[in-house]
C-alpha cells in the first residue's frame, strides 16, 4: 500500500454511504461553483473529501519522521482495536508497551502528534486564504460584470422609454396624416366637380353661342 493511502487509512474508516457525495464534492470546480453562485447563510456541514486527504496526507508524508513516532502508534492502537477484546485505555497502553520496547517515550510520541498537528494547522490557514483569494476575486469579476450591465439596463431601459414616447407621437402624427389625407382627398375631388362643372358650363354656353350664330347669321 503506497505511503499517502497508509496515512490516510488511520485516519479515515471508509464510508460506503458517503462514497456518492464525496465523488460529487470531490471536484473543486463544483465546489467553487456552488460557493459562487448560492452562497450559504450559515457554515456548511463538510465531510472528507478524497482530493483533500490527498493533499493532507501528502503533507504529512513529507515531513514524516523518521522511526516509531506518532503515526506508528496510532496504526498499532488500530490494530489492536480490531481484536475487540480490550477497552479504549487498554488499547492506548497495550500499543505504548510496544513503543517501549523500542525506546519510545510518550513524551516523544505527544511532541510528534503536535508536530503534525502544527503541520496540519499551517496547511488549513494557506488554503483558507487561497480560498478566500479565489473567492475575492471572484466577488470582485462578478462584481464588476454586475455593475457593467446594471449600466446597460439603465441605458436600454431609458431607450426603451425613448422609443415608447416616439412611438405614441408617431402613432398620434400617423392618424393625423391618415386624417390630412382623407381632407386633401375630399378637396381634390371636390375641386374636381366643381372644375368639370364649369367646363360643362363654358362649353354649353359655347356651343350654344355655335348653333345660334349658325342659325342667325346665315
Amino acid at each position: 500500500m503506497p505511503i499517502l493511502d497508509k496515512i490516510k487509512s488511520i485516519f479515515i474508516v471508509p464510508d460506503e454511504n458517503a462514497s456518492a457525495a464525496q465523488s460529487e464534492n470531490s471536484n473543486p470546480e463544483t465546489l467553487a461553483t456552488q460557493t459562487n453562485d448560492n452562497p450559504p447563510k450559515s457554515e456548511v456541514s463538510g465531510q472528507p473529501n478524497e482530493k483533500f486527504l490527498e493533499i493532507l496526507a501528502g503533507v504529512l508524508e513529507k515531513n514524516n519522521l523518521p522511526g516509531f513516532d506518532y503515526f506508528e502508534y496510532r496504526k498499532a492502537v488500530q490494530s489492536i482495536a480490531k481484536l475487540h477484546t480490550m477497552d479504549e485505555a487498554t488499547q492506548y497502553k497495550t500499543a505504548y508497551a510496544a513503543a517501549q520496547s523500542m525506546n519510545v517515550s510518550h513524551e516523544s510520541l505527544i511532541s510528534s502528534a503536535n508536530k503534525y498537528l502544527s503541520l496540519l494547522e499551517v496547511e488549513e490557514t494557506n488554503f483558507n486564504q487561497s480560498a478566500n483569494n479565489y473567492l475575492n476575486q471572484q466577488l470582485a469579476s462578478k462584481k464588476s460584470e454586475e455593475t457593467q450591465l446594471q449600466d446597460q439596463v439603465q441605458k436600454i431601459t431609458q431607450q426603451i422609454e425613448e422609443l415608447k414616447a416616439k412611438l405614441e407621437t408617431d402613432k398620434t402624427r400617423l392618424t393625423n396624416l391618415q386624417e390630412e389625407l382623407g381632407s386633401v382627398s375630399r378637396k381634390v375631388e371636390a375641386n374636381k366637380a366643381n372644375f368639370k362643372a364649369s367646363y360643362q358650363n363654358i362649353v354649353e354656353e359655347i356651343r350654344t353661342d355655335i348653333q345660334k350664330m349658325e342659325k342667325y347669321l346665315k
